[in-house]
């Protein structure tokens, strides 16, 4: 006669710590969501975004001046070992014509009147 009570006493035992084991499980993960909601971690987690693009930008852009000076080497080569001088590097902008247009100074745009950099 005592089974029933037994098991009855199991499952109600295993029923209500299943419940708060379940309960809590939400609870931790509901949190989780919450904080990750907020707003000073979605800015943090942007500014990490917007980081690791830029940096991506920049390995692509140095792999392809790097991937052009190779290029441009080997087409001299062909061409019997003819190279130009070397561009004269001016400031931290390398490109020699648009050093030569930053030199000039500012200009008047038409459409505005305002004065822009070249």
């Amino acid at each position: 006669m005592m089974k029933r009570p037994l098991w009855l006493g199991v499952g109600m035992v295993a029923g209500v710590v299943g419940t708060l084991w379940a309960e809590q499980r939400v609870r931790r993960t509901v949190d989780q969501a919450v904080a990750k909601l907020t707003p000073s971690h979605m800015a943090n987690e942007a500014a990490s975004s917007v980081r690791q693009f830029g940096d991506r930008v920049r390995a692509a852009v140095d792999a392809g001046r790097e991937e052009r000076d190779r290029r441009e080497a080997e087409l001299w080569d062909e061409l019997d070992g003819r190279r130009p001088s070397p561009p004269v590097a001016a400031g931290p902008d390398r490109h020699p014509v648009r050093a030569r247009h930053a030199a000039r100074g500012p200009v008047r745009s038409p459409a505005r009147g305002t004065l822009r950099a070249r």
